[in-house]
């Protein structure tokens, strides 16, 4: 940034212009925050709070035959044995792992020089709190749906980008709703294109019945994702949720932001450094090769397009997201050091996912092998039909929204989409087929109960934390009050499907 942008001073308030403190929606979000910041545990404390309380309701209320029949002693055992078998499933520590390497394989794009040139543009055009938080924003929830990895970093380094630019008064009282416009995307991702249950029942099906009537019903992504009124839904989040969020931002006085001028760097200095030490022995040359990175690159290229003209979108899974963001951040980058470096930068983002994801797979354990992930999915559809009968509505009208809700309340649980999938997913396919009603639509109602309850379950916030140094408590009332603002456009959504 040049002279003319650093540390401008602020102009007269013009009268009649909202302040830090003015507005409705202003107080409203700055509430909201203040209650998180009050409540909110840290997300490794809420983690070990569940892992307890989920416990403790299997022990006492597990619907599972040969668990509810053993003596106390046996029971806690059982319970102990699942849990521990939980945290080490082959499975689910392979989809933690896949998590990880989206995040780096994101960040290392992220990172690479024409796109990190590109998001040091961005920020010099933003001139308000609230161009800022809809700038992060929209670039959030357009990457989230494309990828949720790749929307959730490039959201989160722009906004730490944004955030390092402010002068510290700016930064404490914006910081955090750039954090949570950053993390809004992780509101419509399960309806994109890396959504876990709509790609799973692409690539696997799901099984509808049991005995020998049990069939394996595939559900292209034209179905989902792809479907008009999912595709309508995305759309109208895209545009809404920057637009609704940037009326949360404080005002600064005569309305404008306040920018620092980023810490300059001698390049000419550093080049000649990285010449003295680097470029003369054999081993630098090829540390340093182009061919090498691209030779790698072109091969992860060839194995997408060969895997696409196999499969077509029925290609698009983890494995197939991860090759991809490899392939393009290879490319981007100058060689296999440089790229190295970008993605070890932000191995601390993924220090939460590594030592949270076993309790929360022990979670899921436990309440997959005590059944009451089970009872409590089996509980909302029950509802749902019982009041469909009561008040002499149609079961079409009620089963979408207990799917939905049902979600919501097993997410808070079980915060990966995939993972809540497993253990949710074949019940309310099957109570949909039950009801003679199209399975996709418990699919999406799945979907968009995951994502909905995002915004209040801090853990794939961790990486921004990271990025950021906001922590969850300053930035996740604004996600709660999002949350709630959303719910009647998820329910319109799922009644008009």
């Amino acid at each position: 940034m040049g002279a003319s942008n650093s540390k401008q001073p602020r102009s007269p308030a013009a009268p009649g212009r909202v302040g830090l403190e003015g507005g409705p929606l202003v107080r409203l979000g700055a509430g909201f925050s203040r209650v998180s910041e009050a409540i909110a545990p840290d997300p490794i404390v809420l983690a070990v709070l569940m892992t307890l309380a989920v416990f403790a309701a299997a022990f006492c209320w597990s619907s599972a035959p040969e668990i509810h029949a053993l003596t106390s002693g046996r029971r806690c055992l059982a319970l102990i044995r699942a849990w521990f078998d939980g945290i080490w499933s082959p499975g689910l520590l392979r989809f933690a792992l896949q998590m990880c390497l989206v995040l780096l394989t994101g960040f290392g794009i992220a990172k690479s020089p024409p796109v990190a040139a590109g998001v040091a543009r961005l920020a010099r055009t933003v001139r308000s709190p609230r161009s800022a938080v809809t700038l992060v924003a929209a670039v959030s929830c357009c990457g989230c749906w494309l990828n949720w990895g790749f929307g959730l970093i490039v959201g989160g380094v722009l906004a730490a980008e944004l955030a390092r630019r402010l002068d510290p008064d700016d930064r404490r009282r914006t910081a955090p709703l750039l954090v949570a416009a950053a993390y809004c995307g992780m509101m419509i991702w399960h309806g994109g294109l890396s959504g876990s249950a709509p790609l799973e029942v692409a690539r696997a099906g799901v099984t509808i019945g049991a005995g020998p009537d049990a069939h394996v019903t595939q559900i292209d992504v034209t179905g989902t994702i792809l479907a008009p009124g999912n595709l309508s839904l995305s759309a109208l989040f895209v545009i809404g949720v920057p637009l609704l969020l940037s009326r949360f931002a404080p005002t600064s006085d005569g309305g404008e932001l306040r920018l620092e001028a980023p810490p300059s760097v001698d390049s000419s200095a550093v080049a000649e450094e990285n010449e003295s030490n680097h470029g003369r022995r054999p081993a630098d040359h090829l540390n340093r090769s182009r061919i090498l990175s691209l030779s790698l690159a072109m091969l992860g290229f060839a194995a997408i397009a060969v895997r696409l003209s196999e499969s077509g979108v029925a290609a698009i899974d983890l494995n197939f997201v991860n090759l991809l963001f490899l392939s393009v951040g290879l490319a981007l980058h100058r060689n296999l050091i440089d790229y190295f470096a970008a993605v070890t930068a932000g191995g601390g983002a993924i220090v939460g996912i590594v030592i949270q994801f076993p309790l929360y797979a022990g979670i899921q354990a436990l309440m997959r092998d005590s059944g009451l992930s089970a009872t409590v999915s089996q509980g909302f559809v029950d509802g749902a039909v019982g009041l469909a009968d009561a008040i002499g509505v149609s079961s079409s009208t009620s089963f979408p929204i207990a799917a939905f809700l049902s979600a919501g309340f097993v997410n808070f649980f079980v915060p990966s989409g995939g993972g809540q999938w497993i253990v949710q997913g074949p019940i309310m396919c099957n109570a949909a087929a039950a009801l003679n009603l199209p399975v996709e639509r418990a699919v999406m109602a799945v979907a968009y109960g995951d994502e909905w309850t995002n915004m209040i379950q801090p853990f794939w916030a961790i990486p921004l934390m990271g990025l950021t140094g906001v922590h969850a408590r300053s930035f996740m009332g604004y996600c709660a009050l999002l949350m709630l603002l959303a719910t009647p456009v998820f329910l319109l959504a799922l009644l008009l499907a």
